[in-house]
């Protein structure tokens, strides 16, 4: 390839105006300062963030006990989808120093947060999720059971619009808050649909899937406190917790409850989710499925 030499006025002009990398801007002030513990971005209340309740989205959940787990100190942030680096809560931000002494921050997306915790945390005896048994249990949880819990909370009319859409869309009623309900309600039907091919959303078929997964669920957990004989309670306990947990706090319709019939079957989840409750989250809310259960 031939070179073009530059016309002269050109040089001239780039010779006057040299070329200038400008330093990175400095952080937002309300960024957490280095010596701070790690902040989890996750989806939460003001009022919840500050008191490290659960949050109310099983996947900000399921991180949320691990790390209590492992016995890491982090604040809880309020944050969204957008706020996220990958689109999808949630994600830490993490500080150190470098061998400059300036701090460095770090953000950890959900998909390496595993990695993260294994090295920053305790050095727990639980389960070994590289085994073919829990990876197929685990995909028990993010498979059936999710897919009620999408169903329930988004594509159930009562519960979408008293529970989605105060959760996830805030409590006034706007044309915003409409239009945030309506693009979350699309989003979780288009994730079954992908789980359902066919165009028809059964669910009871649905129901009955994440029934017989609790059923096979509660059946390995046994008489066993902690899932797969675990002397600490390990990812598949808080996998299962996010679940469990929140079925069981949130405020379904009466004749909208179906999955909070299906976890109040087994007694052994139920005391699964009292364990970790009572333990790492004392101040969440305490269940009263009795009373959802009468509506």
């Amino acid at each position: 390839m031939v070179s073009l030499p530059i016309p002269k006025f050109l040089k001239t002009l780039f010779d006057s105006f040299p070329l200038l990398t400008y330093p990175a801007n400095p952080l937002p002030s309300r960024c957490p300062k280095f010596g701070t513990a790690p902040s989890l971005y996750v989806f939460t209340t003001p009022e919840d963030a500050v008191s490290g309740n659960p949050s109310f989205n099983p996947s900000c959940l399921k991180w949320q006990a691990y790390l209590k787990f492992n016995g890491i100190e982090f604040k809880t942030v309020p944050s969204n989808n957008h706020a996220s680096p990958t689109g999808a809560l949630p994600f830490m931000i993490s500080q150190q120093k470098s061998v400059s002494e300036s701090t460095e921050m770090t953000v950890i997306p959900s998909n390496k947060l595993t990695a993260w915790i294994e090295k920053h945390g305790y050095s727990l005896e639980e389960a070994d999720m590289d085994s073919a048994r829990a990876k197929a249990f685990l995909a028990l949880v993010n498979a059936q059971l999710r897919d009620a819990w999408l169903y329930a909370l988004y594509l159930e009319p009562n519960n979408s619009q008293d529970l989605a859409g105060v959760l996830y869309c805030g409590s006034s009623v706007s044309a915003v808050s409409s239009f945030l309900l309506r693009q979350a309600k699309a989003g979780a039907r288009q994730q079954l649909l992908q789980a359902h091919p066919g165009g028809v959303l059964d669910p009871r078929e649905i129901y009955a899937s994440a029934g017989d997964a609790l059923e096979a669920i509660s059946t390995i957990l046994g008489r066993d406190t902690w899932f797969f004989g675990g002397r600490d309670p390990g990812l598949f306990d808080a996998s299962v917790f996010a679940y469990t947990h929140l079925i069981l706090t949130l405020r379904w319709h009466s004749k909208e409850n179906a999955l909070l019939r299906a976890v109040m079957r087994h007694d052994n989840l139920l005391g699964h989710e009292k364990r970790i409750r009572d333990k790492f989250f004392p101040e969440a809310k305490t269940p009263d499925p009795d009373h959802r259960l009468e509506g």
